[in-house]
C-alpha cells in the first residue's frame, strides 16, 4: 500500500508534465517545430540525442524537432536514475537542446557550470575516465568565465580545446549565459539545464545561446584550428 507521500508524488508528477508539454508545445509551435512527446529508441526511427547524459535507463520524453534559421534542433527531457556506493539512487532530469553544426571535427568538450552534486560528477568520471580538468586553459580569460565553469577533454585534445574556445565565447557563456552546461562532440552541440522548472523564458534562451554558439563554431575551419 502507498504512503500518504507516495499516493501525492503521482499527482504532482502528472500535473508537471501536463505543465511541461503545455510549455513545450507552445515553443514548438512558435519556433515552427514538431512535438512528438514521448519516443521509444528501440521502436520508434528518431534520432537518440546521445551526449554525457545517455545512459541504459535513462527516459526520455517531450522530444521535439524541427529546422529553425537553417539549424536542425532536436530538444528533448531527459530523467535517469544517478548511482552513487552507499546511497539511494538520485533522479535527475535535464532539458537538453540539440544543434546539428554544419561541419565537425570538433573535439569532445564539457563546459560544466558547477552546480551538480557528488553523485552527477562521480557517474561522469566513471563514464568518461578519460577526460581532465582543461579549466587551467582560459586562466587569462575573463576570471569571470573561471568563477562560474570548468572545462573538460581528453589530455590529447587540450590544444584543439583551447584553440576552439576562444574569450569572446567564454565572455559570452560567463556573463550572460552560466545557468547551462554545454557539451560540443565531432557535429553536434547541447545545451543542458537540468533539475529546473521548464518555462517559456528557459527555451527561449537555451534557444539564443545555442544558435549564437552553432554560429559561432560554423564560422570555425572544419579541422577546428585557426
Amino acid at each position: 500500500m502507498q504512503s500518504p507521500k507516495e499516493m501525492l508524488k503521482e499527482p504532482l508528477g502528472f500535473m508537471r508534465t501536463m505543465a511541461t508539454k503545455k510549455v513545450i508545445q507552445q515553443f514548438a509551435h512558435k519556433f515552427e517545430l514538431v512535438y512528438f512527446g514521448f519516443v521509444d529508441p528501440r521502436e520508434d526511427k528518431h534520432e537518440l540525442v546521445r551526449g554525457i547524459t545517455l545512459s541504459p535507463e535513462h527516459k526520455d520524453t517531450h522530444y521535439t524537432v524541427g529546422n529553425f534559421r537553417n539549424h536542425d534542433i532536436t530538444l528533448v527531457e531527459r530523467q535517469t536514475n544517478l548511482h552513487f556506493p552507499g546511497k539511494p539512487p538520485h533522479m535527475y532530469r535535464w532539458l537538453i537542446m540539440q544543434i546539428d553544426l554544419k561541419h565537425g571535427g570538433f573535439p569532445h568538450i564539457f563546459i560544466d557550470a558547477n552546480h551538480h552534486e557528488e553523485v552527477f560528477y562521480a557517474n561522469f568520471f566513471l563514464q568518461y575516465a578519460h577526460f581532465e580538468d582543461a579549466s587551467s586553459l582560459f586562466s587569462r580569460h575573463d576570471p569571470l568565465f573561471s568563477k562560474y565553469f570548468k572545462v573538460f577533454a581528453e589530455r590529447q585534445a587540450f590544444d584543439e580545446v583551447w584553440s576552439v574556445i576562444k574569450s569572446d565565447m567564454t565572455a559570452m557563456l560567463a556573463y550572460h549565459f552560466h545557468q547551462f552546461d554545454y557539451e560540443l562532440d565531432d557535429d553536434r552541440l547541447c545545451v543542458y539545464a537540468s533539475n529546473t522548472v521548464i518555462t517559456t523564458h528557459l527555451l527561449q534562451e537555451m534557444m539564443r545561446i545555442g544558435l549564437w554558439l552553432a554560429d559561432y563554431l560554423n564560422a570555425q575551419p572544419s579541422n577546428s584550428t585557426q
